[in-house]
Parts: structure tokens; C-alpha cells; sequence
């Protein structure tokens, strides 16, 4: 199948993305941008940016981001004179995005996952988007996509990527990929070399989102089947107690400490040496695999004991901040981030799969294996749970997973925490 039609099929997926009320903690400053003519227009035009107009634009956290950003400026600036000023990210986006909202100062552009830009949007920090903006985007993109940035009819973002995890494997040591966790488990009993650093299979067993197709191999589902119940972590539930079980049985096939393999660096250092076979990653890691001339190839998360584990999918959203000066020109810029130039600059700077509805005309994407076998494993993924109490879920997870797979504490000891953590972060709402 080309992955155009994949794609098709993929971001046309009958998904949830909640996006409840809930008590704004940062008031939302739009008094600049109602004074500049950056609320809804109903003329059906874009607006034109303010004269004297610059921009800052924080991009995601890795080196291939920030490539994308730097290219998307430049064609940004030749169609509209706007000089843009990237940043690269970090993983604490939103916490800076929060202070520089106090400040009213900082990046009038910046890149968040879905699950974030919901709780950006709670608290009040992005600016609704201009009513033509929010059309040309629902004409370009996907509507699944548009959800995780839309709350009572208003829209605050563009979705600009989609991404899900996958298995790397070096083709000069995997002959043939697996089709079943079991057979890597079988290959790392002989391959395995800790003193050495050798290890057939790495992953981040140190973090709730690499860690999470562990505990859903067993039919666990956080805030249940769709998603959107927050009340019900089912952390009291005997697929979370088997997920455990995964977790723990994980360290036989990966036997290091849970610390060491959140060091992304050494572990693709393994990887693009050659001295792992497997690596649990996603598109964001694609340009530094090619970087390292690695040949390598891309498969779904395999099965284990018949059971095909879910991953989360994520999509990559572009806000405006609330108390930009230019409101015109920053809604123009993140339109730009979902326009054909910027998917065709997001595919060759960073690898990265496009949030538009056609990929047709994106230079390369159709026809790619590596995309094609990202897209397939996103069919098969999970929507990360877009609701408030996702945050309290990573909290849990990234306590108790850790010392789970360090074996630290047993499966049965860790539900019983994660029961008891839970509560804890629910009382803390009062």
C-alpha cells in the first residue's frame, strides 16, 4: 500500500480528543491582540502581518527540529517579509511557555506535544486562532489532528506532525526482522554483554510513554477503551498488574538500570555503532540514524505472547502565545508550519510525517519505506489520552515503572503504589 493511502486512512481514524473546561490558572492577555485585529475576522481572508512585524519561534527538542525551523523561516520570510528567530526546545516547552505567559515576554511561536497543548490551553496562555486561519487549516488539516487543538468551538494551535514509536534494527546484524518479542528475547540471551555495553534490545525504561506498550500487552487501557474517562486510571485492574509483569520481565532482555537507558544519547550511540540490533524510538530519531550512515530498517512494536502491544500516538502542535505583539504575523507563521513547503521541509530537515490530510504532493514522503513503516505502526497505535489528569498518570508511571524494572519493587507492590499515588494526586484538587 503507498503511504499516501496509509495516511489516509490513518489521520481519518475515529479518535477522541476531549478537551474539557476546566479553571484557567494564567488569565489569557488578549487585549493586544483584539486592538491589532487578531481575533476571528469573517472576511475569509488571511490577515496580512503587522508592519515591522518579527517573530520567535521555539521548535521541538531535537536537532532535526530545529532544522525544520530554521528552513521554514527562510521560506517564511521570502513569502512575507517576516524575520522569524528559532529556539530549539526542550521538553519543558510548556513550563517556559508558562512563565514567559506570566512575563508576558518569550516565544510568540512554540511546539507542543497533543496532551500538552490541552493543559496550555486550560490555562490560558495561547491565543484562539483568527476564524480564516482556523478554515484554511480545516481544508489542509487532519480532522482527528484539529481536535487536540480545539475547546468550545475555538481553535488554538496547528497540528504540524504525527509520530508513534516504532523498532529501529540494524540491517548488518538483523537479517530478517522479528515478528515476536519472544524471538529478540531469544537472540539477547547470547548477544547480551553488560561489561561490554552490548545489548540486543534498547529501549528508555526510565519514562510512562516507552514504557506504556508494556503495560497494555495484557488489554490494559488507561482511562479506559477511549480514553476520556480521567476518573479511571484502572490502575486496580489485573491487566495493569500483567502489564507490570511485562515491565519487570523486560530487564532480563534489556539488563541495565532503568536511569541509564533514559540517556537517549548512549543509547543511540549503541544503536549507531553497531552494537544493538533493536532500538525502541520514533521519526524524531530518523536524521541521526541517517547521519551515522546506519542502515537500518523500521518495524512496528512486534507481538509478545501473541499479544501486539499498544503504543501512544502524539500529535506535534504549533501554538500562538497570548501576548504576542504581532498577532497576524504569529498565526501566518504557525498556518505556514501545516502548508505543503513546511511538510516537504519537515520530511527532508527532520524526517518528520506532515499532519495534513494529502501527502501527495510532498516530495519523497509517498514513496518512503522508513515513513510508510512509521505510518503502518501509527494505524496501529493508541491516541494519547488528551485530558487533564494525563499529567498525574506520567507522575505515577514514571515513579513506579523504574523501580519496577530495576526490580526494586515487585509488580504487586507497585499497583498497590500506584493505587495510593493516584489518590494522593486526586486530593491535591481540593
Amino acid at each position: 500500500m503507498k503511504l499516501k493511502k496509509i495516511l489516509a486512512v490513518t489521520l481519518c481514524l475515529s479518535v477522541a480528543f476531549p478537551l474539557a473546561a476546566c479553571k484557567s490558572n494564567v488569565p489569557a492577555d488578549t487585549s493586544r491582540s483584539e486592538a491589532s485585529g487578531g481575533t476571528a475576522s469573517e472576511s475569509g481572508e488571511a490577515p496580512a502581518p503587522e508592519k515591522g512585524a518579527t517573530l520567535t519561534f521555539r521548535t521541538g527538542g531535537v536537532d532535526s527540529d530545529l532544522a525544520w525551523g530554521k528552513a521554514v523561516a527562510e521560506k517564511f520570510k521570502e513569502k512575507y517579509g517576516v524575520s522569524v528567530t528559532v529556539q530549539k526546545g526542550t521538553e519543558d516547552n510548556l513550563k517556559k511557555a508558562k512563565l514567559e505567559a506570566v512575563a508576558k515576554s518569550g516565544a510568540d511561536v512554540f511546539m507542543l506535544a497533543h496532551d500538552l497543548s490541552y493543559q496550555a490551553i486550560v490555562q490560558g496562555i495561547l491565543l484562539p486562532f483568527d476564524n480564516s486561519i482556523v478554515q484554511g487549516m480545516k481544508d489542509a488539516v487532519s480532522p482527528v489532528a484539529l481536535k487536540t487543538v480545539t475547546k468550545d468551538g475555538k481553535v488554538y494551535g496547528a497540528p504540524v506532525s504525527v509520530e508513534t514509536s516504532v523498532l529501529f534494527y540494524n540491517k548488518k546484524l538483523v537479517k530478517t526482522p522479528a515478528t515476536t518479542f519472544e524471538e529478540i528475547f531469544q537472540k539477547a540471551k547470547t548477544y547480551n554483554d553488560a561489561k561490554q555495553n552490548k545489548f540486543w534490545f534498547l529501549f528508555n525504561a526510565n519514562e510512562g510513554s516507552p514504557l506504556y506498550p508494556l503495560l497494555s500487552t495484557y488489554g490494559y487501557n488507561l482511562f479506559g477503551a477511549d480514553g476520556t474517562d480521567e476518573n479511571k486510571p484502572n490502575f486496580d485492574t489485573p491487566e495493569f498488574l500483567k502489564g507490570l509483569q511485562v515491565i519487570q520481565k523486560f530487564h532480563e532482555l534489556m539488563p541495565m538500570k532503568a536511569v541509564d537507558s533514559s540517556n537517549t544519547d548512549f543509547l543511540n550511540k549503541q544503536f549507531t555503532s553497531g552494537k544493538a540490533g533493536y532500538i525502541m524510538s520514533g521519526p524524531w530519531d530518523v536524521k541521526t540514524y541517517e547521519k551515522a550512515n546506519v542502515d537500518f530498517g523500521v518495524i512496528p512494536i512486534p507481538t509478545y505472547d501473541g499479544k501486539q502491544p499498544k503504543v501512544f500516538s502524539y500529535i506535534q502542535n504549533a501554538h500562538v502565545a497570548s501576548y504576542t505583539k504581532y498577532p497576524k504575523a504569529a498565526q501566518l507563521f504557525a498556518q505556514f508550519l501545516v502548508s505543503n513547503e513546511s511538510a516537504e521541509l519537515l520530511y527532508s530537515k527532520a524526517a518528520k510525517i506532515t499532519a495534513r490530510k494529502d501527502v501527495s504532493k510532498v516530495s519523497g514522503l509517498s514513496t518512503d519505506p522508513i515513513s510508510g513503516a512509521i505510518l503502518e505502526a501509527f494505524q496501529k497505535s493508541a491516541p494519547m489520552p488528551s485530558v487533564k489528569r494525563i499529567s498525574y498518570f506520567w507522575t505515577v508511571i514514571g515513579e513506579i515503572g523504574p523501580e519496577v524494572f530495576d526490580e526494586k519493587l515487585s509488580p504487586e507492590d507497585a499497583q498497590k503504589k500506584a493505587v495510593s499515588e493516584w489518590n494522593s494526586l486526586i486530593q491535591t484538587e481540593s
